[in-house]
């Protein structure tokens, strides 16, 4: 049972409070960076590669996802040291660090530089914004301090602009507004420890390993940040998949399970807007292998704009990690082996 004992005892670094925050982010940053002043110059651009790593670019992911049927060039994320052979000065290079010192995505804007495309960083300091100085490029500063996955409000907005500013969305200040009102009216829902949603989802994955599915277009970004939150807020192992990629290989996988039949809850990620076809295709998925899960569970997005459905999916992951994180007596902020991995990566030469 999860009680407000549970969190006195486990959640010592408050993450409760920054997912009870996470509508007040979106506010603030959407409001501090409406009139933000671009010095792009938009006739350059054939192509978007977007930076970053972990709770730094899950933002960049959903901007990829929300942009990808509007967008009339490719817009990428990458994560890695190095970047594509593509980028050049007709790229808009966007490097995405929380803290402005994540290595990867400094040696990707580093090498960015050299190509001559523009660039933007978006960052709460550190090494970024000293380059930006620098070398003169556009900088979206955001409040620094957390946890880089609970600031993904401050991570996404920025990137909101930036699409809007590049025009390649269809959605506008509606949408912002939408989504923050939908956030702001779930927290009281998801905070109730007397019953919820997220709580009673975190009792039925507890002690199995959640498999989560989802349409490979508008919801891949959500299907990203739903293992990430449950791994890293929750501590333990996610697996995740696309349809209908995974019609065409993993799907066999499912005809030998007996060993893993009571280990296994399958979660199913859904968008009004899914592909007709990819909506069948879930379907007779799940009439094929409805005996060799533990449990399954079908989820929909929820609100009017893509904007808002995209964070219905995202903020009840978050509360469900927490939960989760009580069930199994886990401080959902703490990350030894992220921590210990930076250490040791200090020491590489």
């Amino acid at each position: 049972m999860i009680t407000e004992e549970s969190f006195k005892q486990f959640d010592t670094m408050g993450m409760r409070d920054l997912m009870r925050s996470f509508p007040d982010h979106w506010n603030e940053i959407s409001i501090s960076t409406k009139d933000f002043n671009f010095t792009i110059d938009t006739s350059r651009i054939k192509n978007v590669c977007l930076a970053g790593m972990g709770g730094s670019a899950i933002g960049a992911d959903i901007a990829r996802a929300y942009a990808s049927k509007t967008a009339p060039y490719p817009v990428n994320v990458i994560r890695h040291y190095d970047i594509p052979a593509y980028i050049g000065p007709e790229t808009l290079f966007i490097a995405c660090s929380y803290s402005g010192n994540t290595e990867e995505t400094l040696s990707a804007l580093n090498q960015a530089l050299q190509t001559g495309a523009q660039i933007i960083g978006i960052t709460s300091g550190g090494e970024v914004s000293e380059l930006a100085e620098k070398h003169g490029f556009d900088c979206i500063h955001i409040p620094g301090g957390l946890p880089p996955r609970a600031a993904l409000a401050y991570s996404f907005v920025p990137l909101f602009r930036i699409l809007q500013f590049l025009e390649i969305i269809d959605e506008g200040e509606e949408a912002l507004e939408e989504t923050q009102q939908f956030l702001a009216g779930n927290v009281s829902v998801y905070d109730n420890l007397k019953g919820n949603q997220a709580i009673d989802l975190a009792h039925l994955i507890k002690d199995s390993l959640p498999v989560i599915y989802s349409d490979h277009q508008l919801l891949e970004a959500v299907n990203i940040r739903w293992r990430g939150q449950l791994e890293e807020n929750s501590k333990i192992l996610v697996y995740g998949n696309m349809f209908p990629e995974m019609n065409h290989n993993e799907i066999i996988g499912w005809e030998h399970m007996d060993h893993l039949r009571d280990m296994v809850s399958v979660i199913f990620l859904t968008d009004r807007d899914d592909n007709e076809r990819v909506k069948f295709r879930m379907e007779v998925f799940r009439e094929l292998v409805k005996d060799d899960a533990k449990n399954m569970t079908i989820l929909e997005t929820e609100g009017d704009s893509k904007l808002c459905r995209i964070f219905s999916l995202v903020q009840l992951v978050d509360w469900i990690s927490l939960y989760l994180a009580m069930l199994n007596e886990e401080d959902p902020t703490k990350i030894e082996y992220i921590d210990t991995m930076k250490s040791r990566l200090s020491q590489f030469n």
